[in-house]
């Protein structure tokens, strides 16, 4: 996996957690769920990493202005 890959995997995981109830929701996912998102962020082109972080950070923009 590419740096730039890496990199935007860790940060769309990272943007997740916040916007899922700090991530309270991740640690509920089965074994297979997980394997599943897992797989999802290393497995994802970079557009489409790209797409959910600009998404999640909108959604963690929402939730703050809301609060």
């Amino acid at each position: 996996m590419s740096n730039l890959k890496k990199k935007l995997s860790d940060q769309v995981s990272e943007l997740a957690s916040k916007n899922i109830g700090g991530g309270v929701e991740l640690y509920d996912m089965t074994d297979e769920m997980h394997d599943i998102y897992r797989w999802a962020l290393n497995n994802a082109p970079i557009y489409q990493l790209r797409k959910w972080k600009k998404e999640f950070k909108q959604r963690h923009k929402e939730q703050e202005e809301q609060e």
